[in-house]
């Protein structure tokens, strides 16, 4: 082997050794440094543990009491609620709990007081004695609430309503000596009786009507009874957004609620079997009747506790001469002018004592007799209130359905 070719081996021997050694310090190198990362990711980690860093966004409130979680000590107590045992019933209305680890909303009234049961939005599984600010005594039947919409005292008028928004007006009576409320003006007797309310009334010797015995049971028990808030309504109609027509259904589902287009176009009888059939069809544990003149007339000397001849000069109704401003059956504000006919939705005029309608709008059947024929209350929208529509109005009217008339609801428990 020549000497150059020596010394070109010797040198190539030298080169490899020299990218072994480099390979090797790479090598090293790399291993110093990846093992230097994973040290100081443990340490931060650590150091995260023990609390030393500051930058969380962690709630102390949100963390259980006594542990740390990257430098937060938890604040939060969570209490064992296994062993509790109150129930609904047993925490204020509207009041929270935890029982067993759940959340219960409590449903205990503390009083039976009108003006606290009224937001109360509760609806009683049986009869229930409450009571007005001055003490005056209420049976609210089962199934119904106080509403929302009531007065805080009985002579301006507590009203119930069901669960499908159907309103009743308690009206305090007896027979024979009557009952007797507290009310802001002093103590005020009413008898459940019929009224002669003069001539501007009609003749009040050409009609008649034996008090019917099962009234007479219900108020003496109860100390008085419920009248419809408003005139009836036909719940189908007003869902289709238009007044009742000749030919309408008879047996459409009533409803006593303001907004509602009135039930007319109804003969007696029908007025008679849809009035009978409310509280089976509602589910009521009560009667509901149509007006007796014992229940629309003590109504009328109810509501004159405070608003002197009710019964023969009711201008706030809607009658031929009238002119207001209301809300017709599309939802749309109108003006009904003075000297004209127009029929508007249930509950806008005659607002007293928190009933409605009795004044005018329609007259109204009841069950009293005109000799031969029947009965019809209170105004029209087609005749002057002073001359044939005050609320306390006879006149008799024959069994055919009518485009003025229709009828309103009493409820006795």
């Amino acid at each position: 082997m020549s000497k150059e070719r020596k010394i070109e081996n010797l040198k190539n021997k030298k080169l490899l050794i020299l990218i072994i050694v480099v390979i090797l310090i790479g090598i090293i190198v790399g291993s110093i440094l990846i093992r230097n990362v994973i040290v100081n990711k443990r340490a931060e980690e650590e150091k995260y543990k023990l609390g030393e860093n500051t930058s969380s966004s962690l709630i102390a409130k949100y963390i259980r009491k006594g542990v740390k979680i990257g430098g937060i000590t938890g604040e939060l107590e969570v209490l064992d609620t296994s062993d509790a045992t109150a129930k609904a019933e047993d925490i204020e209305w509207g009041k929270t709990g935890y029982v067993n680890g759940e959340k219960i909303v409590g449903t205990m009234l503390t009083s039976n007081k009108v003006s606290y049961l009224k937001d109360k939005d509760a609806y009683f599984e049986e009869d229930k004695e409450v009571v007005d600010d001055l003490g005056n005594k209420i049976t609210l039947p089962e199934g119904f609430k106080v509403s929302e919409e009531t007065a805080d005292l009985v002579e301006d008028g507590v009203v119930i309503e069901d669960k499908e928004g159907n309103q009743f007006v308690w009206i305090p009576a007896k027979t024979g000596s009557g009952v007797t409320i507290h009310t802001s003006i002093g103590d005020k007797t009413i008898i459940y009786q019929r009224t002669d309310f003069g001539k501007n009334a009609g003749n009040y010797g050409e009609y008649s009507e034996t008090l019917p015995t099962d009234e007479e049971a219900s108020v003496n028990a109860n100390g008085g009874y419920y009248i419809g808030r408003f005139e009836s309504g036909d719940k189908v109609s007003t869902e289709a957004k238009k007044l009742r027509e000749s030919g309408d259904s008879q047996s459409n589902e009533v409803a006593i609620k303001s907004g509602q287009a009135p039930y007319n176009y109804i003969t007696y009888d029908n007025s008679k079997k849809v009035s009978e059939g409310m509280a089976s069809k509602n589910g009521y544990n009560t009667k509901t009747k149509l007006v007796s003149s014992y229940a629309w007339d003590t109504a009328i000397n109810f509501i004159q506790i405070k608003t002197t001849n009710y019964g023969i000069n009711s201008p706030q109704g809607n009658n031929y001469e009238s002119e207001f401003s209301y809300i017709d059956i599309l939802g749309k504000n109108q003006i009904k002018e003075q000297n004209t006919e127009v029929l508007v939705p249930t509950g806008q005029t005659t607002a007293v004592s928190n009933i409605y309608d009795m004044g005018g709008n329609c007259y109204e059947r009841s069950s009293e007799i005109h000799i031969a024929e029947l009965t019809a209350r209170g105004g029209c929208y087609a005749e002057n209130s002073y001359i044939a529509g005050p609320a306390g109005c006879r006149f008799y009217v024959d069994t055919n359905a009518s485009l003025f008339g229709t009828f309103r609801i009493a409820l006795f428990l």
